[in-house]
């Protein structure tokens, strides 16, 4: 560092104001640096670590910090997030389900067009269409199936 290298060449006090920083900055710098998570309660960093490995690495900043009010009714949400940020501790962002059914992006076989788009036939058993649908419910998804004579739509 080039105030240390020249402190005996030159005073500490000109070559903090030439380089733009202050005096007691370079002293606070030559200072060992204490670890910042040392500043913190060690039971309150365990218990946090804790928390969320028991959650399985799920919760986020609320939940970890709802809990820990739970048992240290002191700390806020700063220090738990700086605590948090300190431990690389970070609660997975839930994703949306999204289902894809159509893949059209393949190299197979693409099925004929036989009804050449005109979905109204002049007698039954002609034309038979089917889709199917996702539906969540509080038993998991639920699959629903629709087949259809689109003469008679029945």
């Amino acid at each position: 560092m080039f105030m240390e290298t020249h402190r005996f060449e030159y005073s500490i006090q000109s070559m903090a104001n030439v380089l733009g920083v202050s005096r007691s900055g370079y002293y606070q710098f030559l200072k060992p640096s204490k670890n910042e998570l040392e500043k913190y309660n060690p039971e309150l960093v365990e218990f946090i670590r804790e928390t969320w490995l028991t959650s399985r690495k799920n919760y986020g900043l609320v939940r970890l910090l709802r809990e820990v009010k739970k048992v240290y009714s002191i700390y806020g949400a700063r220090t738990v997030r700086k605590v948090m940020k300190l431990c690389e501790i970070q609660g997975k962002q839930e994703k949306r389900f999204r289902i894809a059914t159509t893949d059209s992006n393949h190299g197979n076989r693409v099925a004929p067009d036989l009804v050449r788009r005109n979905f109204k036939p002049n007698q039954k058993n002609r034309i038979w269409v089917s889709d199917i649908t996702f539906l969540r419910s509080s038993f998991g998804w639920i699959y629903l199936c629709v087949i259809l004579d689109l003469y008679s739509r029945k």
